[in-house]
């Protein structure tokens, strides 16, 4: 199946550029003046045997909605959102932060680009700095997922298909429901919830129930009592232990039936 990469970003901080010499072509159109990409345009490519779509779409405006329409909309029908980033500037605003939400929402993938990396003196206090401030500001992101590049200067972008490829692979993913199980058992086991006026909690089973993005039912005796934090708890040993971290992971919690409830004295 392809893979569809959606290229974001503000104005003229090098979409087109960068999708062009992966190309190696000048198809889109590039300009020191920014938003010369003013629509959704799409490309196709093929690269290690794998067919992808680049998607290109208009610069983020912040007084324009309807930019914002259209980068949602490119959005959905992605796999992965490569938000392009300059390395000079150290900010994400309101919406690159709206952006980055709506993609982990709808459960795409999400690659951090820098590009202008070779404006960059000293490029390993730079790349500190700036995973520091991408971790902090974006907390489902982590620095497997960040990459800086020169579109400009660049002769070879194939870490950006290569990690797009390994993240449309953890997509496809599909754990067995005994080994689910098992982590769930030994988890919980290690690590119990909190007991909710003396009850505890009970998890009974784990399932996955789809793919792209992986998605999983946990149930248990009181889903509605289990606190934030320790589902946030569960997510994130789970993407640990199936080395899921490249893509997001939903977990939902569903109450077990009592056999007892409307049996008959």
């Amino acid at each position: 199946k392809r893979i569809r990469l959606c290229f974001v970003g503000n104005p003229n901080v090098g979409k087109s550029t960068l999708i062009n010499r992966i190309l190696k072509n000048n198809k889109l159109k590039t300009n020191k003046e920014p938003g010369t990409t003013t629509k959704i345009i799409e490309t196709n490519f093929f690269w290690n045997k794998k067919e992808f779509i680049f998607i290109d779409t208009a610069g983020i405006y912040r007084k324009k909605s309807t930019n914002s329409q259209l980068l949602f909309k490119a959005i959905k029908v992605c796999d992965i959102v490569l938000l392009i980033l300059d390395a000079t500037t150290e900010k994400l605003d309101r919406l690159h932060k709206k952006l980055i939400q709506h993609t982990l929402d709808y459960g795409k993938g999400l690659i951090i680009i820098f590009n202008k990396w070779d404006l960059i003196e000293n490029k390993r206090r730079a790349k500190k700095k700036l995973t520091n401030f991408i971790k902090f500001s974006i907390n489902k992101i982590n620095s497997n997922k960040i990459i800086f590049v020169s579109a400009l200067k660049d002769m070879n972008f194939n870490k950006i298909l290569q990690l797009s490829q390994e993240i449309r692979r953890d997509f496809n993913k599909q754990i067995q429901t005994s080994k689910l199980n098992k982590w769930l058992n030994q988890t919980i086991k290690f690590n119990p919830p909190s007991k909710i006026k003396g009850r505890e909690l009970k998890f009974k089973y784990i399932t996955q129930t789809k793919k792209f993005p992986p998605t999983f039912s946990i149930f248990s005796n009181r889903p509605n009592k289990i606190a934030l934090t320790y589902k946030i708890f569960l997510e994130k040993k789970l993407k640990l232990n199936f080395k899921l971290n490249k893509v997001p992971v939903f977990i939902k919690f569903f109450a077990t039936k009592n056999p007892y409830l409307n049996k008959k004295k």
